[in-house]
């Protein structure tokens, strides 16, 4: 691509390159002469160099930038003058021809002279030759400014290796990267429609331009496809580790999976964002800048955080426990560090702040195996309770999914204001408590009834006293 560059990239005597950074001229010559040199070897070449040899080598691409440069203005210059021509050209053509319609207008119906006639076609022809001559020569000058873009950007590229290893080393490089900024680019005209249309496509089919824009973005999907399905191999292959060699939670190992697979896709977008090209040194540093304010703006944030990590480490509860937590009773669906979501039994997802949870009392209702069913049934005064009592224990002895171990407790155990309350304590899987409380509660109502026993409801006793008037 740097073919038509006319000189070597260092002066072998040293140069005045270096002379307008200060650079020393009694140092000795630096080592890189090939304004071809491939991107990658520039980098080894560079990368043992001083900044002093960095200062110099970085003025000497400078200089080879800066004529290229001017190359290119000159041939716009040249764009601009033949367009120029072109447009002259053709208003002489237009009043030459005014002038002959107005000769013939003149004379009526009189016949032109064959030499006019002769002289006219001579004329007409010579334009059309310089018409042709100069399109072609705009059509080369064209073709000449993008390649000479071509090679200012290959220029450029080679500049910015040398200006981030003086970087490296202490060097100053602002200057030259503003100029680079400046220059940089694809530039159209577009007073000339066959001048941008040419510059675009110039650029499109370029090397340096259209292609290498297209090898980007191809890179930068080809990585960010990649990095995805690591991410979710590496999410896989650490719940696996998680679930057979470390005994934690269910909501620990999907937060600490899906953190390393997010973080994960972010190295590998920011590799993607280098592959367009895309400096990310300043992306980093304005996170890290802002990393105080946005902390003090998220502070109830981070409360959750906090309390997210402690139930985390505590373990009170985890995924398909049913949990009355933060003022909510529902089942536990997922976590992450801020919040907590419940799925409720009528199907409502909710979110309850982790702060809200670890800051209250957490009730896990299916934390243990099994859990005693709590009943109380009230007879009337004038029944039989301690036929009462048999029948309720008949019932929950012959339910299959009562447990025998720990056994079922029956027990009169009030003489409340309008009944006699029986206890009845049964035991069940977890699972199965809701199913015994109310097939306990249905059977027992229909065997009460069977036997005439009744089931009272509150109810007050009103006594009226008569006072006989005749008496006061």
């Amino acid at each position: 691509m740097l073919a038509s560059c006319p000189i070597p990239l260092l002066a072998q005597s040293g140069g005045d390159s270096g002379s307008d950074s200060g650079s020393d001229s009694s140092l000795p010559a630096v080592r890189i002469s090939d304004p071809q040199i491939p991107i990658d070897q520039l980098q080894i070449k560079v990368k043992p160099m001083t900044k002093s040899e960095l200062q110099r080598e970085a003025d000497a691409w400078f200089a080879l930038l800066r004529a290229k440069g001017g190359q290119i203005a000159e041939a716009r210059l040249g764009v601009k003058q033949v367009i120029s021509d072109l447009e002259t050209t053709a208003a002489e053509a237009t009043e030459a021809a005014g002038a002959t319609t107005g000769s013939e207008a003149a004379d009526g119906a009189a016949e032109v002279e064959v030499a006019e006639v002769g002289a006219a076609e001579v004329e007409a022809a010579e334009v059309a030759a310089a018409e042709v001559e100069m399109a072609e020569a705009k059509q080369g000058l064209l073709a000449d400014v993008n390649v000479l873009q071509d090679e200012r950007t290959a220029l450029s590229d080679r500049l910015e290796v040398v200006l981030d290893s003086l970087e490296l080393k202490g060097g100053e490089a602002e200057e030259y990267r503003s100029y680079l900024a400046a220059v940089s680019g694809i530039e159209l005209d577009t007073s000339d429609v066959q001048t941008a249309w040419s510059g675009f496509v110039g650029w499109l089919m370029s090397r340096e331009g259209g292609q290498r824009w297209a090898w980007n973005l191809a890179r930068f999907v080809a990585i960010l496809v990649i990095t995805s399905i690591i991410a979710r191999i590496i999410a896989k292959i650490v719940n696996w580790l998680l679930d057979r060699k470390v005994k934690i939670s269910q909501l620990a190992e999907r937060m600490i999976s899906n953190s390393i697979k997010n973080v994960v896709f972010v190295i590998g977008f920011a590799v993607a964002l280098t592959a367009l090209e895309i400096d990310i040194t300043p992306i980093v540093a304005a996170i890290g800048a802002t990393g105080l304010v946005v902390g003090l703006a998220l502070q109830g944030t981070l409360s959750n955080f906090a309390s997210g990590l402690m139930i985390l480490v505590n373990r009170p509860f985890d995924v398909g426990n049913v949990v009355t937590a933060g003022g909510i009773t529902g089942t536990v669906d997922k976590m992450n560090l801020i919040s907590t979501t419940f799925r409720t039994f009528d199907n409502q997802t909710i979110h309850v702040p982790n702060n809200s949870i670890w800051n209250n009392v957490i009730t896990n209702i299916t934390a243990n195996e099994n859990r005693r069913v709590d009943m109380e049934f009230g007879i009337g005064y004038g029944d039989d309770f301690e036929q009462a009592e048999q029948i309720i224990l008949e019932v929950v002895k012959s339910h299959d999914l009562v447990l025998e171990d720990p056994a079922p407790v029956v027990v009169t155990h009030a003489l409340a204001d309008s009944s006699v309350n029986i206890v009845c304590r049964p035991w069940a899987k977890t699972g199965d408590w809701w199913q015994v409380k109310t097939d306990v509660t249905r059977a027992v109502k229909r065997r009460f009834d069977e036997a005439g026993i009744s089931i009272p409801f509150p109810q007050r006793d009103v006594y009226v006293h008569q006072v006989d008037a005749a008496k006061k």
